[in-house]
C-alpha cells in the first residue's frame, strides 16, 4: 500500500547561520570564541515530528496479521468482491490523478 499524499506539502526556508560581528579572538584565547547558531523554521520542526512518528510505526501491524490468520484458519475470513473493486478503482485513480 502506498502513501502517497497524505501530508500536505510543508514550505521549509532557508536557514542563515549568523555570527557575531567583531568577534577577533587570539590564537591563546579559546574561550572568546564565537557560537554558532542554527533556528529551524516551523516546518522544518513539524517534517522532523511526522518523521520521528513515522519512525516509531511499525511496517507491519503484527496483531492484524495475526488475526486475519486465524480468520483465514476458521474459514470465517469473506472477502465483499465489490468493496474490494471499489477500493482498487480509489487507489487507481487517486493515483492516476496525483
Amino acid at each position: 500500500m502506498k502513501l502517497t499524499g497524505i501530508f500536505p506539502s510543508l514550505k521549509t526556508e532557508k536557514v542563515q547561520v549568523k555570527k557575531p560581528e567583531g568577534s577577533v579572538v587570539s590564537a591563546t584565547d579559546k574561550t572568546a570564541l564565537p557560537t554558532d547558531r542554527v533556528v529551524l523554521s516551523s516546518g522544518s520542526l513539524e517534517v522532523q515530528k511526522v518523521r520521528d512518528i513515522l519512525a516509531q510505526t511499525p511496517e507491519v501491524r503484527a496483531d492484524r496479521v495475526k488475526a486475519l490468520k486465524e480468520e483465514i484458519a476458521r474459514g470465517e475470513y469473506k472477502i465483499d468482491p465489490a468493496r474490494l473493486a471499489d477500493k482498487m478503482m480509489v487507489d487507481l485513480l487517486s493515483e492516476t490523478l496525483a
